[in-house]
């Protein structure tokens, strides 16, 4: 019986293997988890072992280089509007004299634009 399921599912990763190695970014996203397996297995963590083990069976099952692509552009947008927010909470603790606030603001809002540039730039290295 064993010999049966192992057979049908190398029969099935034989089948999705063409269709996977044509999304070479989820091919880079598989090396990335398979490289954290390793560290995670170094460290002798088998709890998050068995969580990367689970992301490779998804990936493998589900992963096209269109999902990572819209995925990362939902990422842009979703960055893009906590920026909006930060910088209407500025111009409201401006108003109000908050100078503390607003520097304190203005330090978040650079690390949120440094942030947002690493993911166009990781959107643009994508398409």
């Amino acid at each position: 019986m064993k010999i049966n399921t192992w057979a049908t599912c190398l029969l099935m990763a034989c089948f999705a293997a063409p269709a996977f190695a044509d999304n070479v970014l989820c091919q880079q996203k598989m090396a990335g988890l398979e490289q954290q397996i390793e560290q995670a297995k170094a460290a002798g963590n088998g709890h998050r072992v068995r969580g990367l083990e689970r992301a490779v069976a998804n990936v493998k099952a589900h992963c096209t280089d269109e999902d990572l692509i819209a995925d990362k552009k939902e990422d842009i947008a979703d960055q893009q509007e906590d920026i909006a927010e930060i910088l209407e909470d500025i111009a409201e603790k401006r108003s109000e004299g908050r100078t503390d606030k607003v520097n304190k603001l203005e330090r978040k809002l650079q690390q949120e634009q440094d942030k947002l540039q690493r993911l166009q730039e990781e959107l643009k290295g994508m398409e």
